[in-house]
């Protein structure tokens, strides 16, 4: 932490800089929001120009209407996440010599870092913080915005241009760009992203590596090199690039399954066994963090279910689930993989002990199918689907299961037949698949 002094003549560049932009300070407690303009005044930051909002609708108005150069907030706030407000402030401010973002931190947890170097924020300021820490970390984010070297003032049009659809002028850019610096990683990691978003994946692989080749930490370029590596199936070279951010960088939770899938492909399983301590440690502060764990997780237990290792697996799944939100596309992974390894009572007493009424509806169906899987109660199974098609859950497993269980219970004919009816009605591609479940009620009956 160093001392800003406002009356230091050397300071003068930095209180110009600011004079004249204007600051979006949004967080839920009036007493932060005032806590950090206090701060900024320090900078030579004006009070007409600041302005505050404590829900997302309000601050995505004013970055529109007001022009805002700097945006300062809290990753959760009433209505939604504070990254949803960074693509309509790049719109709105494309070239960032004169903008900023930063994030507001309750702690400097793992996935804000992870935020901060995706999103390439300007800096976090974590919570308690003194008016030092607003200075210090708003100084270190703009610094080579105030006094712009030819290379940043050229990488600031190239992303400009980038930003607002202007491709081969982009092109242009960053290539002269890269001219103007020893080692230019960022303009050739923006020609890289270019060439991947055109599907060249060629130059684009040439062009990552060229910046890695000057910058071997750039996070950004060893993220895209090694969803490229992906994509390509070089997964040895996709496996190698992701240890190395691991090493450097906390993980990002969206890269979690690919994570796993890239250790067990490279065979790896030394990685794979403490996959399940490093989620247990790893803390999860939002939905959409949770939901990237689950879906690991759920990678994993299929991994130990197919090497028979039955206990891991039902661990792993088990936390799966509990990260999950509800998510039907996970919770359907998870259900496969308890019937492939005759594990699904367990699922039955998690979905019976949850509130599913909280979730989807689909969700309802992959229960209902756990239920006729396990259950040897024909009634409570009859009742229950029907009592579910009554509350208009639509879902096939649910039609399969009732015809299959009404044809154990040889059921009447004329009930199995309206079921068929309905469930053609409501899947009709699934017609030959329900015709032949009731060929096989007419046989039994």
């Amino acid at each position: 932490m160093s001392f800003f002094d406002p009356q230091d003549k050397k300071n003068k560049p930095v209180l110009d800089y600011f004079e004249h932009k204007t600051w979006l300070i949004i967080d839920h407690s009036a007493a932060t929001r005032s806590s950090v303009k206090k701060a900024l005044t320090m900078l030579g930051a004006k009070q007409p120009n600041m302005f505050d909002a404590d829900n997302i609708v309000e601050a995505e108005a004013m970055i529109s209407s007001k022009k805002i150069n700097f945006i300062l907030g809290s990753y959760q706030v009433n209505g939604g996440l504070l990254t949803s407000l960074f693509p309509v402030h790049l719109k709105s401010m494309p070239n960032r010599l004169n903008a900023a973002f930063f994030l507001l931190s309750e702690e400097d947890t793992v996935s804000d870092i992870a935020l901060a170097l995706e999103y390439e924020m300007d800096g976090i300021i974590t919570l308690p913080f003194t008016g030092f820490t607003v200075i210090d970390t708003v100084l270190e984010g703009v610094s080579r915005k105030i006094s712009p070297t030819a290379y940043t003032v050229k990488m600031e049009e190239g992303r400009q241009a980038f930003l607002q659809g202007n491709i081969d002028q982009a092109i242009d850019l960053f290539s002269s760009a890269a001219q103007l610096h020893s080692h230019p990683y960022e303009a050739y990691f923006y020609l890289g992203q270019i060439y991947q978003n055109s599907n060249l994946r060629e130059k684009a692989l040439e062009a990552l590596e060229e910046s890695l080749g000057h910058n071997s930490d750039y996070f950004r370029a060893l993220k895209n090199l090694g969803t490229l590596y992906y994509q390509t199936k070089d997964y040895k070279k996709a496996y190698d690039v992701n240890v190395l951010m691991a090493q450097k960088y906390p993980i990002l939770p969206e890269k979690i399954p690919e994570l796993i899938r890239l250790s067990i492909i490279n065979k790896k399983y030394e990685d794979i066994n403490n996959y399940l301590k490093i989620f247990s440690e790893m803390k999860t502060t939002n939905a959409s963090t949770q939901v990237s764990l689950s879906a690991g997780l759920a990678v994993l237990g299929k991994y130990f279910i197919n090497h028979n290792e039955k206990t891991k697996a039902i661990e792993a799944l088990k936390a799966a689930y509990k990260f999950s939100n509800g998510k039907y596309e996970i919770l359907n992974n998870i259900m496969k993989t308890m019937e492939e390894g005759h594990c699904l009572n367990i699922l039955l007493e998690l979905f019976e002990s949850t509130d599913l009424s909280l979730w989807n509806d689909n969700v309802q169906g992959l229960y209902f199918h756990t239920l006729h899987q396990t259950s040897n109660d024909d009634a409570t199974v009859i009742s229950i689907g029907e009592q579910l098609l009554r509350k208009r859950v639509k879902d096939i497993l649910i039609y399969r299961g009732l015809i299959e269980r009404g044809i154990k219970m040889h059921r009447k004919i004329g009930n199995i037949e309206g079921l068929v009816l309905e469930a053609v009605k409501y899947f009709p591609d699934h017609k030959d698949e329900f015709d032949n479940l009731l060929e096989r009620a007419k046989a039994s009956a």
